[in-house]
């Protein structure tokens, strides 16, 4: 991204490697040999910590935790207009236009857009033919000057737009933050309202966690190459005056124990993460 830290692709690899060991729609059309790399390499740089440590979600929990209460939120939603910024290798676009028959988009920086396209074109021929139009890959820098205005011909026409940031935003210094969620904000508002659903930190949960979450934090760091990988907001009330500065109507966090019925695979876990619904009316 455009606040010099440099490409987050490693943790697209990643993630599409834990997507397909959670067994979710389609991941295993995504995963890389890059990811199942990067999935042990992580391990030993201090993952490991996270499995003799009582209390502390492991990395594969974390990451469940946080796309199943996203996927949760999605469907009570129903967007007829689905949009993942900083989309790496998620399937959560191509399950949607595949199962859903509801127009997604991927956005991401132009190199891991060639990887997702790659990606997919290895897809079973049917199940491409079935992606069609409902897909689209879009190669932005959400933190370039104009990209709301991007955002917004992307989500055009649509009645119940909602975009995603999953693992994006806390790689992103809080200036960088900030104008990605005014971005965001003034791109739905162009279109008359619609929903963002973003994870993001705190300095509070992480202290709940204790001495694990820097051994995880140096860890993603060291994978991802970025600085300020995981750096939090104070508490939630820091992070949700940064998302009604930025131009949203109202935010609230999701807890996932009050979405277990919808998603019975949350029973059990737990993360330091946020999940929040931000939304312009």
């Amino acid at each position: 991204m455009t606040d010099g830290t440099g490409s987050i692709g490693p943790t697209a690899h990643y993630t599409a490697y834990v997507w397909r060991r959670l067994g979710l729609p389609y991941a295993e059309h995504l995963a890389t040999p890059t990811g199942a790399a990067l999935y042990w390499g992580f391990f030993a740089l201090g993952e490991w910590t996270t499995r003799v440590v009582p209390g502390v979600p492991t990395m594969r929990d974390y990451l469940a935790y946080r796309h199943l209460l996203i996927d949760a939120l999605v469907e009570e939603l129903a967007p007829d207009r689905l949009v993942e910024l900083g989309a790496g290798l998620t399937p959560r676009t191509v399950q949607w236009a595949l199962d859903r028959g509801i127009d997604t988009v991927d956005v991401d920086l132009p190199e891991m857009i060639d990887v997702k396209r790659r990606a997919l074109a290895g897809m079973p021929a049917p199940l491409r033919q079935r992606l069609g139009e409902r897909h689209r890959l879009l190669g932005l820098d959400v933190l370039e000057v104009g990209f709301d205005g991007r955002l917004a011909a992307a989500i055009a026409g649509a009645a119940r737009p909602v975009v995603v940031a999953e693992g994006l935003v806390s790689y992103f210094d809080l200036a960088a933050r900030r104008s990605m969620f005014g971005a965001v904000a003034r791109a739905l508002r162009a279109v008359g309202g619609g929903a963002f659903i973003v994870d993001l930190h705190t300095a509070v949960a992480q202290a709940r966690v204790g001495g694990a979450t820097r051994a995880l934090r140096t860890a993603i760091r060291g994978l991802t190459r970025r600085p300020h990988a995981l750096d939090p907001f104070a508490d939630a009330a820091a992070y949700e005056r940064a998302l009604v500065d930025a131009g949203f109507d109202g935010c609230r966090e999701l807890d996932a124990a009050d979405w277990v019925r919808q998603r019975p695979a949350l029973a059990g876990l737990h993360s330091p993460a946020h999940v929040v619904h931000a939304w312009v009316e």
